[in-house]
């Protein structure tokens, strides 16, 4: 008998690494597929700009502003998490959450969220004195940019979701359940900005970036799809940038409705990281998360007793 249930647990733990083997496959393969479309990409680009003299730094900036080469990174994440999801996932019954009852109502309710909870912050790190505000000229030169940051960004928040809440934390919650994909697919969401300027100069915006990773996981579990965290992406990403004139993740608005004065050390004003980077918006998050599981936990009828409970675990 002793025999018998050795073996087993041996044959259960090969089954388990090969799930877990299987899952992390999965993934990098998705990033990696984006990866390389990029980096091809990249160097075409790169090599096209050296031809017509331009230098290293003029080309890294251009790369980094090119709206073609944003809207390719837009449909190469969508186009792989739909990939990974024909080729592996189709036919094992979970979905990515897009086909969502209510969807548009839901996206409403995310939208108005990510308002409040950045105008909150916004407005609580101008009281503590870490920045102050100045209005910008009203003209053609703001409003066009505005219009574009405002195309852009409702594209990365249905990017971003699709293939982190969706294909992600699906992935993970059809293998290891609710607490398990919120955690991991948040962390892998904060990883996804490695490369944005500033990031790593202190542990705050990395702890911004998985505590929004949390508050919109939490909600895809809690609501039932990806219609609130889209809403509440887009807004947050907007209203950051183009209305109150912060830093977004680290990245400049071509314009904006405020012009933002940095006058606090950076863990209160964000620094050149932008709301991101300020211990308030920490705060913020947490209590936003909380605020978001207390008011849809009982409104989705897909999310049972099982998982409530492992999320409160």
């Amino acid at each position: 008998m002793a025999i018998r249930k050795s073996g087993g647990c041996i044959t259960r733990r090969m089954v388990l690494m090969k799930t877990h083997a299987s899952v992390a496959g999965k993934i990098a393969l998705s990033y990696i597929m984006v990866m390389i479309v990029m980096l091809i990409v990249s160097l075409v680009y790169a090599l096209k700009g050296m031809a017509s003299g331009m230098s290293p730094n003029d080309l890294e900036q251009a790369l980094g502003q090119n709206l073609l080469v944003m809207y390719l990174q837009v449909a190469v994440f969508i186009a792989s998490s739909y990939a990974m999801y024909a080729c592996f996932e189709r036919k094992k019954g979970w979905s990515f959450g897009l086909r969502q009852p209510k969807g548009a109502a839901y996206a409403l309710h995310g939208a108005v969220a990510g308002i409040v909870l950045i105008s909150a912050s916004a407005v609580l790190i101008w009281a503590f004195g870490g920045v102050a505000w100045k209005p910008a000229a009203g003209n053609q030169e703001t409003l066009i940019p505005m219009l574009k940051g405002a195309l852009l960004f409702a594209c990365v928040a249905v990017s971003e979701e699709i293939y982190s809440r969706g294909y992600i934390q699906g992935l993970l919650r059809y293998h290891y359940g609710a607490t398990v994909a919120i955690a991991v697919s948040s962390i892998l969401f904060a990883l996804l900005h490695s490369l944005n300027p500033g990031v790593f100069g202190s542990p705050i915006p990395m702890a911004n970036l998985v505590m929004a990773g949390v508050i919109m996981a939490v909600a895809r579990e809690v609501t039932g799809g990806l219609w609130w965290p889209i809403g509440l992406h887009l807004t947050w990403n907007y209203f950051q940038g183009y209305i109150y004139g912060f830093n977004v993740s680290g990245t400049i608005p071509e314009g904006s409705l405020l012009r933002t004065v940095d006058q606090g050390p950076a863990w209160l004003s964000g620094g050149g990281f932008g709301i991101e980077g300020s211990i308030l918006t920490v705060i913020l998050l947490i209590l936003g998360t909380i605020a978001v599981y207390m008011l849809y936990r009982n409104k989705n009828k897909k999310f049972d007793a099982d998982s409530a409970s492992s999320l409160l675990k």
